[in-house]
């Protein structure tokens, strides 16, 4: 009696229970669910499975799936810590400070911009020294054997030696040495104008190397938030997949349970798996990335390079407080490369003077010698001697007009062309490092709205999710319902993170706009 009760109640069991969780499914909101016959063979195989997937019908516990940036209304900017990516063997991790620092010490840019100061350097010495002497000290030996012409034009034999050492070389009989102890030879216009003209090419050689240091530094800076970005969009990818991944679970089991559409699962799937394809174009980013970092860095570049922050930094280098044309003022008055072609038109202006008076100024030219002196010839006796101290002094001024003036009229045009040229291009720096604090100063303002933007449909879009996510677990709502709301929160993060890198880039632009080194000042 009792086996064919549980037979009985087997077997109502059977027929009634599909009836009941089609009509309870029904009236939780499940809108797929129809009644009648809804189960095919095997499917009574797969309830547990949907019910491992789907979770029992009651009110369960909103979900927190980790977000990669939280952006509340107050501090869009300020993300969440969310574990790191795995990272391959042998990684080169590095900072901004560290990157800026590298760059700064290493980099062969820099390094040739400030050899070009010390070239100038030795030019400004070398223009300093016009009116130093040269110093010479020697020795010559003089012996003729033979006939020789007298300036009266008498042919007569002689035996003639002399010998000649101390400061200078070459003296015979009774000419000047000739190569002075002590010789100058100078430009007197050369001697005044030519250390004046080197000292502004000291100075445009020192603020072109600071100009250089100062955009390579700012690049360090960019390229260093690139490599974060892409890390940071690879993470919110990944975070991304994992929602998708659920909602493919979900697809599925309801497909499996009938309880849905199997094209719907297949969407699920397929929307997987573009997201995937995404990853691999951000991984292939991050790679790139790190390849720009270590060429900047003149770094191996087989060394796989990351960065140690997980999400890109928020640099707050100009205030908000700071007006436009406060800042253009002070980009045309301190920029470095502004004050380098300034030191051009002033270069020029002094070589514009300098050929003016080339004709009016002589060419000096100064001789001293000092030593001792003798010899033998045939008044004297046969053996080299009668040795005694000589002096020469030889002074001499000359004044030149080159290719009868026109050779000079033709340096002074030359020079006025130099200084035109300079002119020009002092002007065409003004406007383009005044076109690049504007630019950089709408970046800085407009990234600044995208932050707050892009922080709050970040925010919205995942408390949708979270919502729906639950709906669906508690059969409320069909899974494939969710695709739209998580493509909008994986487009919302990446937004997020583009707005957050953009807003930190171009405050390193505007920065560096104004002709200033960047530095690193976290907010």
């Amino acid at each position: 009696m009792r086996s064919l009760i549980r037979d009985c109640w087997s077997r109502l069991f059977r027929h009634i229970a599909p009836a009941l969780c089609a009509l309870f499914t029904s009236l939780t909101g499940c809108q797929s669910t129809t009644f009648g016959p809804m189960f095919a063979p095997g499917v009574e195989e797969a309830l547990p499975f949907v019910v491992a997937t789907l979770g029992t019908p009651t009110v369960v516990a909103e979900p927190t799936p980790q977000m990669l940036l939280v952006a509340a209304q107050e501090k869009p900017h300020e993300p969440i810590a969310v574990p790191r990516l795995p990272l391959p063997a042998h990684v080169r991790m590095i900072d901004l400070a560290g990157a800026l620092a590298s760059a700064g010490a290493d980099n062969p840019t820099i390094a040739l911009a400030e050899e070009a100061v010390r070239v100038t350097l030795a030019e400004r010495m070398q223009a300093r020294a016009l009116l130093l002497p040269t110093l010479d000290a020697g020795t010559n030996l003089r012996s003729h054997q033979g006939t020789v012409v007298t300036g009266r034009g008498v042919v007569t034999d002689t035996d003639i030696r002399s010998l000649y050492w101390g400061a200078g070389a070459d003296a015979k009989g009774t000419g000047t040495v000739a190569v002075p102890g002590v010789r100058l030879v100078s430009h007197l216009g050369d001697a005044y104008f030519a250390p004046k003209a080197a000292q502004r090419k000291v100075v445009q050689s020192q603020f072109a190397a600071a100009a250089t240091r100062q955009y390579l530094l700012m690049e360090v800076g960019i390229r260093y938030l690139a490599l974060v970005e892409a890390q940071a969009r690879q993470q919110a990818y990944r975070q991304s997949l994992s929602e998708f991944e659920e909602i493919e679970r979900l697809t599925a089991g309801f497909a499996k349970a009938k309880q849905g559409r199997q094209a719907d699962a297949d969407r699920a799937k397929s929307e997987a798996m573009l997201l995937r394809a995404e990853m691999e174009r951000a991984a292939e980013a991050v790679e790139t990335a790190a390849a720009e970092m270590a060429r900047l860095l003149d770094w191996d570049p087989s060394m796989p390079l990351r960065s140690v922050e997980v999400v890109p930094p928020m640099l707050e280098l100009v205030g908000k407080s700071h007006s436009l044309s406060a800042l253009l003022d002070q980009a045309v008055s301190e920029h470095p490369e502004v004050v380098a072609r300034a030191a051009d038109v002033a270069f020029f202006e002094i070589r514009v003077r300098q050929e003016k008076l080339r004709p009016l100024l002589p060419v000096i030219a100064v001789g001293f010698s000092a030593g001792a002196y003798g010899g033998s010839g045939a008044n004297t006796e046969s053996r080299l001697g009668h040795f005694s101290a000589r002096t020469d002094l030889d002074i001499a001024a000359i004044w030149s007009l080159p290719n009868a003036g026109v050779g000079n009229r033709a340096l002074q045009n030359l020079a006025r062309t130099g200084l035109e040229s300079a002119l020009i291009e002092h002007a065409r720096t003004i406007d383009r490092i005044r076109r690049e604090v504007t630019e950089a100063y709408a970046l800085v303002e407009t990234r600044r709205q995208e932050i707050t933007f892009a922080g709050r449909r970040t925010e919205t879009s995942q408390q949708a999710f979270t919502e729906e996510l639950a709906r669906a677990k508690n059969l409320k709502a069909l899974p494939i319902e969710l695709l739209r709301i998580a493509n909008q929160l994986a487009e919302a993060r990446q937004d997020l993170v583009r707005a957050i890198t953009g807003f930190s880039q171009a405050q390193l632009q505007l920065y560096a706009a104004l002709g200033n080194t960047p530095v690193v000042t976290a907010r």
